[in-house]
């Protein structure tokens, strides 16, 4: 992940400033500096981002009293809609005091697109020193996307399917991604994503939830980035997968 800095919008809330640990951190992995923004609108954050060609952009996914119904504020949805970066989105309710980054959460559904989408999660996590765990949900429908791999059947019973499988997924992971200094562990859920996500955020205690988005947001569009940023345990990075 490339870029001259990580953009910090603020909007002169307390809550806004949950961000600002996360961000620090992740400017020490990535060796990039902190750029702080005073929000007086959305279209500001985007604009100051595509200027500087930010690298990542680090805010508060809401700053109400009460969590949104989705998750996500206003203006953290302007900022994650039209974004040229991946955005990571900070709870307040749940912001951690003291950041750190041991263990990443990436959902994939098996595509060649999702896994090109999270190689900035490979990349931080090999920066970090972090464990990438990837999860596949069985219970899922399945990417129709051609070169997709699917969750092997017998997921109660790995001797069957789980070795051909896991090594065939993570020679196509590393088409996309840089895994060679990362370490990688593969898990298969048996629910939806979203149920699959947040049950192994909190069983791994994951610090950070990765999750490559197509960038719709009507009313039955991104059924897992909502549920996950309603639930998330820890912050959320929101990845673009490019239009095709």
């Amino acid at each position: 992940m490339s870029g001259p800095d990580i953009l910090v919008p603020l909007d002169g809330s307390e809550r806004a400033r949950c961000a600002l640990p996360v961000a620090e951190r992740l400017s020490e992995l990535l060796k990039m500096p902190v750029r702080i923004l005073q929000l007086t609108d959305q279209a500001g954050a985007l604009a100051e981002a595509a200027d500087r060609q930010a690298g990542l952009i680090v805010m508060s996914a809401h700053t109400a009293q009460a969590r949104p119904a989705e998750g996500i504020g206003p203006a953290a949805l302007a900022v994650l809609r039209d974004a040229p970066c991946p955005v990571v989105l900070v709870d307040p309710a749940r912001a951690p005091q003291a950041w750190t980054l041991g263990r990443v959460l990436v959902p994939h559904d098996g595509s060649p697109a999702v896994s090109g989408a999270v190689r900035p999660a490979a990349e931080l996590a090999g920066q970090a020193g972090a464990e990438l765990v990837v999860l596949q949900a069985a219970g899922a429908e399945q990417a129709a996307e051609r070169g997709s791999i699917a969750p092997p059947l017998y997921v109660d019973q790995p001797q069957h399917e789980w070795p051909a499988w896991s090594g065939e997924f993570l020679q196509r992971l590393a088409i996309a991604c840089p895994l060679a200094d990362v370490r990688v562990r593969l898990l298969v859920g048996r629910g939806e994503p979203a149920e699959e996500t947040i049950r192994a955020a909190n069983d791994e205690a994951a610090d950070l939830i990765v999750l490559a988005w197509k960038g719709h947001w009507k009313p039955q569009s991104a059924p897992t980035l909502k549920a996950v940023l309603r639930a998330a345990p820890c912050p959320i990075m929101v990845t673009r997968i490019p239009a095709r």
